[in-house]
């Protein structure tokens, strides 16, 4: 689990490794083996974790905001301004 959270992508686990981590998970439960106890744990720490912290996590993303942030739009450059005049200009060009 915690691999996951690597600030290096390159150490982060492929989908398919999670993916076998959730099938090794889900077939040990089914089976009533759970030979892979640690996985479960992990399971579990994550989960109250994230119960734990819900509300401090959901209040901290919806209230900061990226202060460079534009909230009305714009024109991305100077020269988009004169694109439909442009665009009028070309339609009256026929080509036969």
């Amino acid at each position: 689990m915690e691999r996951c959270w690597d600030l290096n992508p390159n150490n982060r686990p492929s989908a398919i490794e999670v993916s076998e981590l959730i099938e090794l998970f889900c077939n040990s439960s089914y089976m009533g083996a759970n030979k892979d106890k640690e996985i479960e744990k992990q399971f579990k720490e994550a989960e109250e974790y994230r119960k734990a912290n819900y509300t401090s996590i959901g209040n901290s993303q919806l209230t900061s905001h990226h202060p460079q942030a534009y909230y009305t739009s714009r024109l991305l450059n100077p020269f988009t301004r004169d694109l439909s005049n442009n665009d009028t200009d070309c339609l009256d060009c026929m080509i036969d």
